[in-house]
């Protein structure tokens, strides 16, 4: 078999620009496997554009398709699935990747609309996520998070759970619609075969930015204990407001300390988030606004100097699959304390290569940050081991091997 056209259908545009949004391990992805010289890779993407637009990045190929509002069978309108299929047309695919279920590219290919053969990648499940995307705030708190965006979009924190829970229905779907499928921990395949038992498996991992390849951590010499936090989007389940109470706890003990949190989260006027503005209301009552502050958008290398001036990470989220953010860190080597939920512990072993807590507890989180704060042998111990690991795991020369070994398995067995 000769080289491989593969059709990606994503939820990122891509780009050989550093990227401050979530997903950077496609970019990386999509480099590594144009480099290798085996496949000839396209993709197609939402994006904020009129009509469906190309926009290909470098040699790669791409289609930005229109954002538009999906109907009650799960997709867009019938204009915008005509541009894509005009698309997957032009590109004449031998092979369809399907990254995620959390968007309605998957239905395409599990109704017929697309015939060509699919490999479906599992990313997050928003049916599971909605369980937990209140991040136990209670009702009150809840109530705490709707502001005036949330009241003229109609986009509360109760309404956004519902959203989540009716596309799992779509996602149980698409799963089942897909003999393909590959996923990246215990916790994926789990839910993966207990909704279509019959399809065959693959494994892979992330293809990390190479800035996270190119230096590893040290513990910094200074008083000041800087604990580094990241979070893709503003949402209670990713468990920021975790974070912040645990540097109250913490605060107590050690007066030093100072948590820095990566991500475009605080906005001006109607566009800031009820949830965050709740969280700085949260601040100001724990009595943490000099303790708690707010980096904006980061770059890959941005994020790699601010693990730099750190002492630890936490990474308090509520459900996860595999954390782009966790794997970053662990090949960087900075240690980590984590919450206990989800594809986690398949990436690390707690007291090992990690130190875990359970989801949602503070003072359990923060006593983990203390032991890194105050134990330098353990903190380097942690972050030597974790990085062993990631080099390993997230070595980018295995994981295109790998890719391109699933693409020709799917292929040969369609």
């Amino acid at each position: 078999m000769g080289r491989l056209r593969v059709l990606w259908m994503s939820n990122k545009v891509l780009s050989l620009e550093e990227p401050t949004t979530t997903g950077t391990w496609l970019d990386a992805m999509a480099q590594a496997l144009t480099r290798s010289g085996e496949v000839e890779l396209g993709n197609i993407a939402q994006g904020k554009v009129a009509r469906c637009t190309r926009q290909d990045c470098g040699t790669l190929r791409q289609w930005v398709i229109p954002s538009r509002p999906i109907g009650r069978d799960g997709l867009p309108p019938k204009s915008v699935i005509a541009e894509i299929s005009k698309a997957v047309d032009e590109f004449a695919p031998d092979l369809v990747h399907i990254w995620g279920t959390e968007s309605y590219w998957g239905l395409l290919t599990a109704r017929g609309m697309i015939r060509v053969p699919a490999l479906l990648e599992t990313q997050g499940l928003k049916g599971a996520i909605a369980r937990v995307f209140a991040g136990g705030l209670t009702w009150e708190e809840q109530l705490r998070c709707i502001g005036l965006k949330e009241i003229i979009k109609r986009s509360t924190v109760f309404r956004q759970r519902k959203q989540f829970a009716r596309w799992g229905r779509f996602e149980q779907e698409i799963i089942r619609g897909h003999r393909w499928i590959t996923t990246q921990s215990d916790w994926i395949r789990a839910w993966v075969k207990s909704i279509n038992s019959d399809c065959q498996l693959f494994h892979n991992d992330l293809a990390l930015n190479s800035a996270f390849h190119s230096d590893f951590w040290r513990l910094p010499v200074t008083d000041q204990k800087i604990i580094f936090c990241s979070a893709a989007y503003p949402v209670p389940y990713k468990g920021l407001h975790v974070a912040i109470r645990a540097i109250a706890v913490l605060k107590k003990r050690l007066p030093n300390v100072k948590l820095h949190i990566a991500g475009a989260h605080q906005r001006q006027g109607l566009r800031q988030e009820g949830y965050v503005a709740w969280l700085n209301r949260q601040v100001k009552e724990l009595g943490v606004q000099d303790e708690v502050v707010w980096l904006g958008a980061l770059t890959a290398s941005q994020i790699v100097e601010q693990m730099r001036l750190a002492s630890a990470m936490v990474l308090p989220t509520f459900i996860e699959n595999c954390s782009t953010t966790m794997q970053e860190a662990m090949m960087f080597g900075i240690p980590l304390v984590v919450s206990y939920v989800g594809g986690l512990p398949s990436l690390a072993r707690d007291q090992e290569s990690a130190l875990f807590f359970p989801a949602g507890d503070e003072v359990m989180c923060a006593y983990q940050l203390e032991r890194l704060l105050t134990d330098r042998v353990l903190a380097e111990h942690i972050g030597k081991r974790a990085r062993e690991i990631a080099r390993v795991r997230n070595d980018p020369e295995r994981i295109v091997r790998n890719q391109i070994e699933i693409y020709r398995q799917v292929i040969a067995n369609h």
